[in-house]
């Protein structure tokens, strides 16, 4: 299942799980310099964590997600307009070099970029200030190892290198942790925070695999953040 099937299909459970992606939009929030950036594009916006995350004044927030469902729950007051778009086709990108804004931002949804390296260059031909933040392969680490798959997303070696090469960026690399009374229900919270995005699904061997043998009462978080232009 792609990611953007899976967010339509939790969408509306998406609120009650989406713990991290609220932790790193308010460590994003808050590393944007205390600058006036009225006109705000939100890209990959999801049901609203950075908007909840965002404490300053803003004229108009543009918040763009892939998916309907995402779009549907998504605050709204006077100034906001939503927008169903995909980050990976250059239509979207077209759209936005028509519209006048200060700051884009994207909080944990350009990982799932089919090309990282074009979708950043679209933003940077948009020149304007970005606040951008990137889970990368650290993220269920151990989890990984013990199912024997690989991470679906970039390392955090290779996002900051992208991010450089279209930017110039103050990146700081964030670690979480959270804690689990048992597997099972960390299982369940993957499936359903859009976390893992869809992209692997886990067999029923490689799931009685992690039931039995993983060793954390905890998952590891790892996420690059990037503010700049």
């Amino acid at each position: 299942m792609t990611p953007d099937k899976e967010f339509r299909r939790f969408a509306q459970s998406y609120r009650r799980y989406n713990l991290i992606q609220a932790r790193v939009a308010t460590a994003l929030a808050n590393k944007i310099p205390h600058s006036n950036y009225p006109r705000i594009i939100d890209l990959g916006c999801g049901s609203g964590g950075f908007f909840h995350a965002y404490q300053h004044p803003f004229v108009s927030y543009l918040a763009i997600d892939i998916a309907p469902e995402m779009i549907a729950i998504h605050p709204t007051q006077e100034g906001v307009e939503t927008m169903v778009g995909d980050f990976n086709d250059p239509a979207l990108f077209r759209e936005l070099k028509k519209r006048e804004f200060d700051l884009l931002v994207s909080s944990s949804a350009l990982q799932w970029s089919q090309n990282l390296d074009w979708t950043l260059a679209q933003i940077a031909n948009l020149k304007r200030p970005v606040a951008l933040a990137l889970f990368t392969s650290g993220t269920f680490a151990e989890l990984h190892k013990i199912a024997g798959i690989s991470s679906p997303i970039r390392s955090r070696d290779e996002t900051i290198r992208l991010l450089q090469k279209h930017f110039n960026l103050t990146i700081d690399i964030l670690y979480y942790r959270l804690y689990f009374r048992d597997t099972l229900s960390m299982l369940r919270y993957i499936k359903r925070s859009g976390v893992s995005g869809g992209v692997r699904q886990l067999s029923v061997t490689q799931t009685r695999h992690i039931l039995t043998y993983y060793p954390l009462s905890y998952l590891q978080f790892e996420v690059v953040t990037a503010v700049g232009k």
